[in-house]
């Protein structure tokens, strides 16, 4: 690999990488609506990549990490991750904005600062829930797929949602956080809508929010 991995390269890298964690399929088109690009600057910049070493694309145009793309992924997403603790811990951002803050710092966080933040940091997961890198995403089903009844606990908030800002707030406002207890109070498919209890408290979602919520039942 010869070419430099910027921080453009970066997001890539990390937006494929969790894409992969989840099992979705890396196309181009995808990446282009989540990084807000246009289709052709994916093709350019796949295509440094690719002459890098970094990333695969086979005869359907899907894209894949090579072994030297993932660590540096996992290396990005392990930085974000330990930032997003800093800004919440330290600093005392709310949960909402930690990840934005943590997009900024990401890419300038050197190997010894990393190492620093891992000893004063040792979580497996980040504020949102999500594993880091190297540690198993615990068993959970999407808040979406739970019956009318039923208790769980909120796992983890998916990647795609902490991107959008409002939507994290909300969830704060209403203690929709990892390691909050629910139940699911009814549904209303007709309205697509849900209404779960957290405390007592009647919070009605959309299922398009619901989606992006991990549970375990209780």
């Amino acid at each position: 690999m010869t070419e430099a991995i910027t921080p453009t390269i970066e997001d890539y890298l990390g937006l494929i990488y969790l894409l992969e964690r989840e099992g979705q399929t890396v196309i181009g088109a995808r990446l282009a609506k989540r990084l807000g690009v246009s289709r052709p600057t994916v093709t350019m910049t796949l295509q440094r990549m690719a002459r890098a070493g970094l990333v695969r694309l086979n005869e359907r145009k899907e894209v894949s990490l090579t072994p030297a793309g993932l660590e540096a992924a996992e290396n990005l997403m392990r930085r974000h991750m330990l930032a997003e603790w800093l800004m919440r811990d330290l600093v005392g951002l709310p949960w909402h904005q930690v990840h934005e803050e943590a997009n900024r710092l990401e890419h300038h966080l050197s190997e010894q600062a990393t190492k620093r933040l891992e000893k004063l940091f040792q979580h497996e997961v980040c504020p949102h829930g999500n594993p880091m890198p190297g540690t198993t995403t615990s068993e959970a089903v999407p808040l979406l797929e739970v019956n009318e009844g039923e208790e769980v606990v909120i796992v983890r908030i998916v990647e795609e949602a902490e991107e959008k800002r409002e939507l994290m707030a909300f969830l704060e406002d209403v203690g929709l956080l990892p390691g909050t207890y629910l139940r699911v109070s009814s549904l209303q498919p007709y309205n697509e809508t849900m209404t779960v209890e957290v405390a007592g408290r009647p919070v009605v979602l959309g299922l398009a929010v619901a989606r992006f919520i991990q549970v375990r039942r209780v």
